[in-house]
């Protein structure tokens, strides 16, 4: 039976996202975003955090509307003109492309950092890989509230082991594919990041 890696061809969709510094394809980001996100419905317990990260990448993939625009064109387009009180509006706003991609970036580092550790650590738990991984990205930014739910969801982590099974053949392969992917991810999340700081959007 194919795991994870394999049936939702995730690593190809990040590759198809390609474009030059600072033009990245905004529906094919979108996209890609969605498929690594569904990792999460392999955690047990993340599924209220699965859910706001896809919900931020299909408001990006509806601005996208499958054309040709890049992230940094859609972001430009809501803040370009603006002074500072319109474009704090402007994150802030949950429905915004702009607050959309500060927050999906923002996953996606959670993701990023999640996958890291497992490959550099092959000794460590599933709940240490998710949980220095949300140290590392949406933890500064969320209240206590927020943070007792995924305190909550850490300690429902599967095993490591058995986490790999759903994803392919075995640790070996998994963490080859991962490493692979990360290569990709990492620079679209860094220029995507360092855009929106640019933009004053992120810190």
């Amino acid at each position: 039976m194919s795991g994870w890696l394999e049936t939702s061809n995730v690593k190809a969709k990040w590759t198809a996202v390609g474009g030059s510094e600072g033009n990245t394809n905004a529906a094919a980001f979108a996209e890609a975003s969605i498929t690594i996100i569904s990792i999460f419905d392999l955690i047990s317990g993340m599924g209220s955090a699965k859910s706001d990260m896809e919900g931020n990448a299909k408001t990006l993939q509806k601005a996208a509307a499958g054309g040709d625009a890049s992230l940094q064109s859609l972001v430009e387009a809501e803040l370009n003109g603006k002074d500072d009180k319109a474009i704090k509006k402007i994150v802030n706003d949950g429905k915004t492309t702009t607050c959309a991609l500060l927050w999906l970036v923002r996953a996606l580092t959670f993701i990023k950092v999640m996958l890291e550790v497992m490959v550099a650590n092959p000794g460590k738990s599933m709940k240490e890989c998710v949980g220095d991984g949300y140290a590392a990205s949406l933890k500064p930014y969320h209240n206590m509230l927020v943070k007792g739910v995924f305190s909550a969801a850490l300690n429902m982590a599967p095993k490591r082991e058995d986490f790999v099974k759903k994803l392919g053949a075995g640790e070996q392969e998994v963490m080859g594919e991962f490493s692979e992917m990360l290569k990709i991810l990492t620079p679209l999340l860094d220029s995507s990041r360092a855009f929106l700081v640019s933009k004053g959007v992120e810190k």
